[in-house]
């Protein structure tokens, strides 16, 4: 093998340098130019950054499952992006860490990577210098914003110390030589989701890196993440969408009938969820939560799943469609599990729904863990300055890092009690907002609930060729001994196309 004569480093430096001038079509099918261009640009990648919720989650998670997961281990990031779980990694004290990605933003990434040499050659500082001087880096700048004072002859990030390795390619066709030969690794992290998790159908090639490159014993992170589904009621936006359809009835359109489009309009338009932050008042019931294990799960599974639902009604209200949103759970696999009392925010929608909490009791508990899940952050942040800063073994650094950060209580039973634990991010309408939101599926005909009532039925998931998942609902409306009737008043059939979001600003 070629690794018997030929340096780490020098591979590293010579795989990553044919992966960033490979042509995008090398990397991936023309059919998925739009998704992996999307990804490839700075702004987007920023907005996922700039999410505090998510990033600071990720952060807790890693630093806190460090010395089982992450110290001395070698990682894989599954479609890294910008590279910020590999750097997490690499603060966790990762031994080596193969970031896996398959847009040009790879090309990025190893900027960040080659700037934090310690001995750069006289053309990489000069490189960086021009690039600099076009910016107007240290002066008046573009449009008079100074860039600072930016020294390229400088390393930033030292800290990396040639721990981290981009690949550019889609996981599904890394080899070990992506990996300097290794076959397996310890623990994979990956931000493989989308609005209500699995749109995208990134999750597969999570679950793709998993089957084929975690050794036995390893950990995957996320853990799990749990959809969950409740019914609102928000008459508004019903009839909103309706217009929209109903504008299509229009006989004389500049003489022209138009009608014929309208059964076809009201179809699109109440087959396309509407995502964006909704107050969690409009919720009628605690939600259906299931569960996708990612340490276990299979992708045959994971591209066809049916979720249960059920839901009691403790006021009589008009039922327009389904909430939708998911959490996010972070155990080490190499560990005794956690409780099953550790918390799940739906345990707090039940308590609001269900148990008599009132509204702002509920939001009151919520804002306690946010609160505990930035100060959390904040200190975790902080810490890990000592990595890039301190001296000595990365043992010591992460000692440094790991006493700022909150005891592991594997008892908790509320979110304040489990925020600071590192193990759990809620994307609820309860919880902080994030850049997933969360998403709306409206009913094609509202129905009517009276208190005690239960709805009970199925929303059936599975992946289209649109990066996506159809989803189709059937809701039954319960008589009172527990039974139900199909018929046009009790029971609501529904399919949305999770690929044609609309957009809810409001």
């Amino acid at each position: 093998m070629t690794m018997a004569t030929t340096s780490t480093t020098d591979k590293a430096a010579s795989s990553s340098s044919a992966a960033a001038a490979a042509a995008p079509t090398e990397i991936y099918e023309q059919k998925d130019e739009a998704y992996f261009g999307y990804y490839s640009m700075l702004s987007h990648q920023a907005q996922m950054l700039q999410d505090t919720v998510r990033t600071a989650a990720y952060q807790r998670a890693i630093l806190n499952n460090a010395p089982l997961d992450f110290q001395d281990k070698v990682v894989m990031d599954v479609g890294a992006g910008n590279g910020i779980l590999s750097f997490f990694s690499a603060q966790a004290g990762a031994k080596k860490v193969y970031a896996i990605e398959a847009s040009n933003m790879v090309e990025c990434l190893q900027k960040v990577v080659d700037a934090s040499k310690p001995h750069r050659s006289p053309a990489e500082i000069a490189q960086e210098k021009e690039a600099l001087e076009l910016m107007g880096a240290g002066d008046a700048g573009l449009g008079g914003v100074s860039f600072g004072t930016t020294n390229p002859s400088v390393s930033r990030n030292a800290w990396l110390k040639d721990r981290l390795v981009p690949v550019h390619s889609k996981v599904e066709d890394v080899t070990p030589e992506h990996l300097e030969g290794h076959t397996q690794v310890d623990t994979i992290v990956s931000e493989c989701l989308g609005v209500l998790l699995v749109h995208e159908r990134m999750c597969e090639s999570f679950l793709d890196a998993r089957d084929r490159y975690l050794a036995p014993g390893g950990s995957v992170f996320p853990s799990a993440g749990t959809i969950c589904l409740a019914p609102f009621e928000d008459k508004q936006l019903w009839n909103d969408t309706a217009n929209k359809a109903k504008w299509w009835l229009n006989s004389n359109f500049y003489g022209v009938d138009v009608s014929p489009f309208a059964a076809l309009a009201f179809e699109e338009n109440f087959g396309s969820p509407v995502v964006g932050v909704f107050a969690p008042q409009c919720l009628l019931s605690v939600s259906s939560d299931y569960v996708i294990d990612f340490a276990s799960i299979s992708k045959e599974e994971l591209q066809e799943f049916t979720v249960p639902v059920e839901w009691t009604f403790t006021n009589a209200a008009i039922v327009h469609g389904l909430g939708g949103w998911f959490d996010l759970h972070f155990n080490s696999q190499s560990a005794t599990p956690p409780s099953d009392t550790d918390t799940t925010m739906g345990d707090d929608n039940a308590n609001a729904a269900t148990n008599g909490m009132s509204l702002e009791a509920a939001l009151d508990t919520l804002k306690s863990a946010s609160a505990s899940a930035s100060a959390s952050a904040s200190a975790s942040a902080s810490a890990s300055a000592a990595i890039g800063s301190g001296s000595g073994s990365n043992t010591t650094s992460m000692d440094a890092v790991l006493t700022t950060l909150p005891t592991i209580d594997s008892s908790a039973t509320t979110p304040a009690a489990a925020a600071g634990a590192g193990n759990f991010m809620s994307t609820s309408p309860y919880a902080e907002p994030t850049h997933w939101q969360q998403v709306r599926f409206l009913l094609p005909e509202p129905l009517a609930v009276n208190r005690g009532q239960k709805i009970a039925g199925s929303v059936h998931c599975k992946v289209n060729d649109q990066r996506s998942y159809t989803m189709t609902a059937l809701l039954r409306l319960q008589n009172p001994d527990g039974t139900a009737s199909d018929t046009p008043v009790t029971m609501r059939k529904a399919v949305w196309r999770l690929d044609r979001q609309t957009y809810s600003w409001s």
